[in-house]
């Protein structure tokens, strides 16, 4: 599948950037992902040096036979599990892609922020179940 003619492939012909996947907005490309179907994506949308992908809420770094595929995890919404149970964290997750000899080098950042303005906004918000909402959020 190609891009749209007006997505500029020719600024980053190295750089494939999509949510999900390349195929699918909603397809979640993570650590456990068989190389099989990373490979068989590479063949279809393209052998860019990096991939970085979201979706998944979940800062990711994994090479594979000379690409790498990136995730910069989320800045509104990371969340890990914690007693069976997904928590938003309080911290704003984003990747910085630096042009390198070589290639790009990333670099990962997460910033916290404060849960209890987080929560206090949502309770005075007045929006359907707040309170359930606000405590969906912990700690970074």
């Amino acid at each position: 599948m190609s891009p749209p003619p007006s997505f500029p492939t020719s600024w980053f012909p190295d750089l494939l950037c999509f949510h999900g996947s390349p195929e699918r907005d909603d397809e979640e490309l993570r650590a456990e992902t068989p190389a099989t179907r990373l490979d068989a994506l590479r063949v279809a949308y393209g052998t860019q040096a990096r991939w970085v992908g979201g979706h998944t809420h979940k800062p990711l770094l994994r090479t594979l036979d000379g690409w790498t595929l990136l995730n910069p995890g989320s800045v509104g919404l990371p969340f890990e599990q914690r007693g069976g149970r997904d928590v938003n964290l309080a911290r704003a997750e984003y990747l910085l892609l630096d042009r390198a000899p070589g290639g790009w080098q990333p670099t990962f950042r997460a910033v916290p922020y404060d849960v209890r303005e987080v929560q206090q906004g949502i309770l005075t918000s007045g929006m359907p179940h707040a309170e359930w909402l606000a405590a969906q959020w912990g700690s970074a």
